[in-house]
């Protein structure tokens, strides 16, 4: 589990950095900054999973 954590903060971490500097690029079409939006929302859904709490189902 602690390694799917790494691999999700390294995930958000690239993808806001890419995201951002994609749609902020001077010379960004609108296709441009369509995916860096795409990015960043995906991003920060991963950032949200990360806070939420696992489920354990206690039988």
């Amino acid at each position: 589990m602690k390694t799917w954590r790494r691999i999700q903060k390294v995930a958000v971490a690239v993808g806001m950095i890419y995201g951002l500097w994609l749609g902020s690029n001077a010379d960004a079409t609108d296709a441009d900054a369509r995916s860096a939006f795409v990015i960043v929302v995906l991003a920060c859904v991963v950032a949200i999973s990360m806070f939420t709490p696992d489920k354990t189902e206690a039988v």
